[in-house]
């Protein structure tokens, strides 16, 4: 009666897996907040524009003037 793996598996299986996983979840997680920017989505996320309940809570981004060299 062995509890042990029959055969190793390589450090690319379960990188591989580990990677499928992550991107699966970052997946779930843009889909409820793409969900919330119509406002039928879930609470406590805030939209692309930074806005949540009315209120800006995150800034948004600018960009950099360009300074040329004299």
């Amino acid at each position: 009666m062995a509890f042990g793996p029959k055969k190793k598996h390589s450090k690319h299986r379960s990188r591989q897996r580990t990677s499928n996983w992550m991107q699966l979840t970052a997946r779930k997680l843009w889909n409820r907040v793409a969900l919330n920017a119509e406002g039928t989505g879930l609470s406590h996320f805030a939209d692309e524009n930074g806005m949540y309940k009315g209120k800006q809570v995150v800034a948004q981004k600018t960009k950099a003037k360009k300074t040329t060299r004299i």
